[in-house]
């Protein structure tokens, strides 16, 4: 195999693809935690600001339960999307023609 051909398949990457689509860019800081992690990670600070804000229990259920519905509504979303790309995908790689 040529050198080009090993640079594509060495920039095949579901979180480049992902930020290229997203971003139309493929400058991103590569993740290799696992997604558990990653989400954990990336909500800790506003949780974090929410027990802060909201001292009582019940305040704090009723601002963790907005926020969950809030991310649960773009992961929904962002779910969507994705099966569509990734179908979109699949359909210009096996019928298509080019």
């Amino acid at each position: 195999m040529s050198d080009f051909t090993k640079d594509i398949f060495a920039r095949m990457d579901l979180q480049q693809l992902r930020e290229f689509l997203l971003h139309g860019v493929d400058d991103y800081k590569h993740e290799d935690k696992p997604y558990h992690i990653r989400i954990k990670d990336g909500s800790a600070a506003i949780y974090k600001r929410l027990e802060a804000t909201y001292r009582d229990g019940e305040a704090l259920d009723a601002a963790n339960m907005d926020l969950c519905q809030a991310l649960s509504s773009y992961e929904s979303v962002y779910m969507e999307i994705g099966m569509i790309a990734g179908a979109r995908i699949i359909y210009q790689l096996l019928v298509a023609e080019h």
